[in-house]
């Protein structure tokens, strides 16, 4: 699953989200006094979340379902002779025998399992792996984004000559897009990728709730600058930051 998307992920820009993200994460755990010594990334994807928790002296780790993918965070790691160890596992079923101060799971990678059991049991491996003071942060489309922004289909050139063209169609709760890759070759040729994506949401107080079952004594909800938001449900990306 997602090797296909290994392939041309880097190379189309998509690690741009993880590499913004960490600073203005790291931004707020530092204002929020929070002392980070220990992290795994789930879906770590290309490995970009984790390098960048890397340069900021956090001994990290990431945990990833696709070999492929996990393949390409080790080359990027090397890149800059990094040494990161990487998890080839299952983010709802996890025993890695040790505990982080902190776990993360950003890029809507939650909503790629489609079963709220998968997400419950996700959640309770992640509270077994934290410390104590653990802190959980992870990011979901909403209910709204599926049901407001994936009837669509995009285009998009590059100046190198990759392009890419997705193709999204929502079924109100769930939603599938469709990712087919160009990459540029010598002369006229291309190469063609194609990765089909289906995401699943759930009401963001199903979500808290259930996170509170789980034992999660303090459950915030965000936006991208990592303010709490009264309005939850007009959030199109909801950050989700949890303590034990």
């Amino acid at each position: 699953m997602y090797d296909e998307f290994a392939k041309f992920y880097d190379r189309l820009g998509w690690d741009s989200y993880a590499k913004e993200l960490w600073p203005d994460f790291k931004r707020f755990l530092d204002n929020a006094g929070f002392n980070v010594k220990t992290m795994l990334d789930l879906a770590c994807g290309t490995g970009v979340f984790c390098i960048g928790a890397l340069r900021d002296g956090i001994n990290v780790e990431g945990l990833d379902l696709s070999e492929e993918m996990l393949k390409k965070a080790v080359e990027n790691c090397r890149k800059y002779g990094y040494d990161i160890k990487f998890h080839l596992g299952d983010m709802s079923d996890f025993d890695l025998g040790k505990k982080y101060d902190l776990i993360t799971c950003t890029f809507d990678a939650i909503n790629h399992m489609t079963d709220f059991q998968k997400w419950k049991s996700m959640f309770s491996c992640v509270k077994r792996h934290l410390k104590e003071n653990g802190v959980f942060m992870f990011d979901m489309n909403t209910l709204k984004d599926l049901r407001d922004n994936w009837n669509n289909i995009h285009i998009r050139k590059y100046s190198n000559g990759d392009y890419y063209i997705s193709k999204s169609i929502s079924f109100g709760d769930n939603a599938f897009i469709t990712f087919t890759a160009f990459l540029k070759k010598e002369g006229r040729l291309y190469e063609e990728y194609e990765e089909t994506v289906h995401e699943m949401s759930f009401s963001l107080d199903e979500v808290v709730n259930e996170l509170k079952m789980v034992g999660f004594k303090s459950v915030r909800v965000m936006n991208r600058k990592f303010d709490i938001v009264e309005d939850a449900d007009s959030l199109d990306r909801a950050f989700i930051f949890c303590n034990i």
